[in-house]
């Protein structure tokens, strides 16, 4: 993981790109929209969801209720919830990349319960474009209510604010992320230099729960695309950990006041 400068103008071109820079959904037919029908100026989301109480970020868990509903640019986001199974966790250390990265990836320093635990997806429906996109892929640890959300850190990385110029996270250039846990990192790794192609073939769409050696991992597309996104952790009242969450930044949520 590396860290970053966001800025408005390049997230507002990698929200509304008119063509997807995903590498692996060759049979998605991406519609052409001209830029001229977004309104960029409109940097300030109106984001609509029911549970005024979620902490904030309110989107990372509203983005995974129905009625939630976002305005930004011009147009309407809402979002649909995708349950992928459950991932092993076996020795309570995860990792979450781009898959063509895994050799030379690290898992995170905290320490993340042990069992098996339910992925999700976040769908983010585009009305302008009748689009429909990755917008939060999470691992959900526990029914907790979460009151605070924080980056999730790799060793030697020092805490900063969610609302830092800078973030923390991995970059993307295979138009996918994962979720794997530490134990099955090697194991993962050879598997997919033997069988990338057979794994995300034209038929790959959104997600993938892979399974082998009594271990398994998650892939999903991430938001438009190539980009850099971040994972977060998010705590209840008592600091234990409920959620571990990837950001595919569809939603300006920066730009909200908390």
């Amino acid at each position: 993981m590396h860290k970053r400068t966001i800025t408005i103008c390049l997230m507002a071109l990698v929200l509304f790109s008119c063509t997807s820079t995903n590498k692996v959904q060759g049979d998605r037919n991406d519609i052409a929209v001209p830029t001229g029908k977004f309104d960029f100026t409109d940097t300030i989301p109106k984001i609509t969801i029911k549970d005024t109480s979620l902490a904030f970020p309110q989107i990372f868990e509203g983005g995974f209720m129905k009625g939630t509903k976002v305005a930004q640019f011009g147009t309407e986001i809402t979002f649909d919830k995708i349950a992928l199974g459950n991932l092993k966790v076996s020795s309570g250390q995860i990792i979450a990349t781009d898959p063509v990265m895994l050799s030379n990836a690290i898992a995170f320093s905290e320490i993340f319960p042990i069992g098996e635990f339910p992925v999700e997806l976040a769908m983010a429906n585009i009305n302008a474009n009748k689009d429909q996109r990755v917008a939060y892929a999470r691992v959900k640890f526990s029914d907790e209510p979460i009151r605070k959300w924080e980056f999730a850190l790799l060793p030697e990385q020092t805490p900063i604010p969610l609302k830092s110029k800078e973030i923390y996270g991995y970059g993307v250039d295979a138009g996918l992320g994962l979720f794997v846990d530490q134990a099955a990192k090697n194991s993962l790794d050879t598997l997919l230099d033997k069988n990338w192609n057979n794994m995300f073939s034209e038929k790959f769409e959104d997600y993938l729960n892979y399974s082998f050696q009594n271990q398994n991992a998650f892939f999903f597309s991430t938001g438009f695309g190539d980009g850099f996104y971040a994972t977060y952790i998010g705590r209840d009242s008592s600091g234990k950990i409920c959620q571990l969450l990837t950001d595919f930044n569809i939603v300006l949520w920066r730009n909200v006041a908390e």
